[in-house]
């Protein structure tokens, strides 16, 4: 069981990794022209396998050539071993211009290169997460993933997958499990911050201290610093609250997201054939940007409540 959760996980990894070089692709459209992309390019085909055992072929060659040479030396001079190494030379730069040339012009090679230059960009890893309950609701998001993944695989091209009108890619329901760790993961470290939770219940009582002080206060400056230290704390409280809102908020749409992901999936076992499933694709895609949009929404209010605060 944990041998199968642990490829499922991997194979989400990967389908989140595609996504990610597809989406930069998109956002480049002269992505070969970007600097990091050429450089991992060059990299990857510089410090590849093939690249080492052309450079190691070339040595070998050139070292069997200046054994042959050798012999020459006393009818020839030194200069036929110099001319010997010097071919070697030659023809090590040449094959590494033309291996060079020909790894920026492989599509498949650049696929791969991006795919590398990018891969510290996943962030899918549901063991992390430490609350029990929200654990759960990826891992139940990650079933529903593969499930929907597989349906759109043996469904034929030209109803849901890439290349159609309606398709509903694999990116698209990729992007949608991203979006769901993604918030998970926020609630998750929301919920483990100590400080946050002490705040919350402190923090009423310190104005309701500080007014009473308030009160009793006679001189002008300690009101006005109690004044400021009320207006301080009462903010402080407000982004607390909001926040807490928005954990709460946030829950309550993984919970719907899950259930929207169970209901795609059985309306995907339902369609028939291209005709007939034209609107019905295109409103389980407008269901799926909708659902990942308020994901999204939801963990960039969290994040905007953080920064403020710096919690």
């Amino acid at each position: 069981m944990a041998s199968a959760r642990r490829e499922l996980e991997e194979r989400a990894q990967q389908a989140i990794l595609k996504s990610i070089v597809e989406n930069y692709k998109q956002e480049k459209k002269e992505w070969l022209n970007d600097p990091p992309l050429r450089k991992a390019i060059f990299l990857y085909s510089f410090f590849g396998i093939k690249n080492a055992l052309l450079i190691a072929a070339i040595i070998i060659f050139s070292g069997f050539l200046a054994l042959f040479l050798f012999p020459l030396v006393g009818l020839f001079g030194v200069g036929a071993l110099a001319a010997g190494g010097l071919s070697g030379l030659f023809m090590l730069i040449l094959a590494e211009f033309i291996f060079l040339y020909r790894s920026f012009t492989n599509k498949e090679l650049h696929a791969k290169a991006v795919a590398d230059m990018l891969n510290p960009d996943i962030q899918f890893t549901p063991a992390t997460i430490k609350d029990k309950e929200l654990r759960e609701k990826v891992d139940k998001a990650l079933e529903y993933w593969a499930l929907i993944d597989d349906e759109i695989q043996k469904t034929p091209k030209g109803i849901l997958r890439e290349g159609s009108p309606h398709a509903v890619t694999h990116n698209e329901v990729t992007n949608w499990l991203q979006a769901v760790h993604n918030l998970a993961e926020h609630v998750d470290k929301l919920r483990e911050n100590k400080v946050i939770q002490q705040d919350l219940q402190k923090i009423p009582g310190l104005i309701q201290e500080y007014k009473a002080d308030l009160k009793q206060a006679t001189s002008p400056e300690v009101k006005k610093q109690l004044e400021r230290t009320i207006a301080d704390q009462e903010r402080q409280l407000r982004s607390l609250q909001t926040l807490q809102d928005n954990i709460d908020k946030a829950t309550y749409q993984l919970d719907s997201t899950i259930s929207a992901l169970g209901t795609i999936y059985s309306q995907l076992l339902l369609v028939g054939t291209k005709d007939e499933s034209g609107s019905k694709i295109n409103r389980l895609q407008e269901e799926i940007s909708e659902q990942v949009h308020q994901l999204e929404d939801i963990t960039d209010a969290m994040d905007e409540v953080l920064y403020q605060r710096a919690y």
